[in-house]
């Protein structure tokens, strides 16, 4: 957009009209995927729990970090691996079911490849000791990311629970061992169920102590937390239950499934995550498209 502004003087009897310029400055604009099988993930309701790790205050979303983009061609090759439960993780494409992992790359230039190692069915301890842990770990380069997702099977009885107080010395150790090989560990917060109180609000309670966690965590370690349940939870309280339904899979009656989601709400996830990239203001931004 441009404006001019007139204005005038006179100078020995002659007038003389100057305008004065402004424009806008532009915007700016700027993966691939490797495949990871996945089981279902449980949804059912927590152990009990001793109340160690306070859940964060949501708060409305932050202004984005301004970050300076470099052109593609400028930046080196980095991967971004995913650790995380079927929440995150691959599907076939016989099945409408998506993990938001699945539609990452598409926020990101051509210089960045998504590794998604994501299980469904794991929490944090399961997946730290199963194999696909040491495959990220052993594929890891100088300059690669590993986003850390957990806390809905932590959350859970049938696949834990594992307490905030062991979810955090897991992610510690996770941390530890990324940047061991010169990689860098980025904590996400658990993905926001479908999920609602009588007043017609999205109902955290079961998934706030575990995103709390990955801040205490992201202090201890000095990591960056990339705030996906913050961000959801302020997205379904502005959309509301009905608006939201479609976003997350249907069960065999019909009615959304608690956690997961069809292609729809795979990016959405995939979108806000890339969002806090930006707001977080990692260094993985300036691949942001």
């Amino acid at each position: 957009m441009r404006c001019t502004t007139p204005f005038s003087f006179a100078l020995f009897g002659l007038s003389f009209i100057l305008l004065a310029g402004c424009q806008n400055p532009p915007a700016y604009t700027s993966g691939s995927t490797i495949n990871g099988a996945s089981l279902a993930a449980n949804t059912n309701a927590p152990s009990p729990a001793p109340a160690v790790v306070s859940a964060p205050v949501i708060t409305p979303t932050p202004a984005p970090v301004a970050v300076v983009v470099a052109s593609p061609a400028a930046l080196p090759p980095v991967t971004i691996h995913l650790a995380g439960d079927s929440t995150v993780s691959n599907y076939a494409s016989t099945t409408v079911q998506e993990g938001w992992g699945m539609e990452l790359g598409q926020f990101f230039n051509d210089q960045v490849t998504v590794n998604n190692q994501a299980q469904g069915g794991a929490n944090v301890q399961s997946f730290h000791n199963s194999g696909r842990w040491p495959a990220i770990i052993n594929a890891l380069k100088p300059g690669d990311y590993v986003l850390i997702q957990f806390g809905a099977n932590d959350s859970g009885t049938a696949h834990g629970p594992v307490y905030p107080p062991q979810f955090v010395e897991t992610l510690n150790a996770m941390a530890d061992e990324v940047r061991a090989k010169g990689a860098e560990p980025i904590f996400v917060t658990p993905s926001a169920f479908f999920d609602w109180t009588p007043d017609g609000k999205e109902n955290n309670a079961r998934l706030a102590p575990y995103a709390a966690a990955c801040y205490t965590a992201g202090e201890a370690k000095h990591a960056l937390v990339d705030d996906l349940n913050a961000r959801g939870v302020e997205w379904l309280n502005s959309i509301g239950k009905d608006t939201a339904a479609p976003f997350y899979l249907p069960n065999s009656q019909h009615v959304p499934d608690k956690a997961h989601f069809v292609k729809a709400g795979a990016v959405q996830m995939a979108k806000m995550v890339a969002g806090e990239i930006k707001r977080i203001n990692s260094p993985l931004a300036a691949y942001l498209k």
